[in-house]
């Protein structure tokens, strides 16, 4: 593995909070948003949505199997922490 990399986590609604982790390059999205449930920054999602991390440097939105290196996350990076929901069914009118 590689060296670690400094990511600073910006919380999906209060912009204010923010958590600064050093993790190796080679963790996925998918594992970073599940350290980030297990160590209380961001609640457990719900049945219609889930989290998606994005690069502010980018813009860019990381893939839940994406590494950082291979989304070409840099040390010292923000990342902003997204609760995307899933489309409801539209019922009768």
């Amino acid at each position: 593995m590689s060296d670690k990399i400094r990511i600073n986590f910006l919380h999906p609604t209060n912009p204010s909070q923010s958590l600064t982790a050093r993790v190796p390059p080679e963790m996925t999205a998918a594992w970073l948003v599940e350290q980030l449930i297990v160590r209380g920054f961001i609640p457990q999602s719900s049945e219609v949505g889930q989290y998606k991390l994005q690069d502010i440097r980018t813009n860019n939105l990381l893939h839940d199997d994406q590494s950082l290196l291979a989304a070409g996350v840099q040390d010292g990076a923000s990342i902003r922490v997204i609760h995307a929901t899933t489309g409801a069914e539209v019922g009768p009118r």
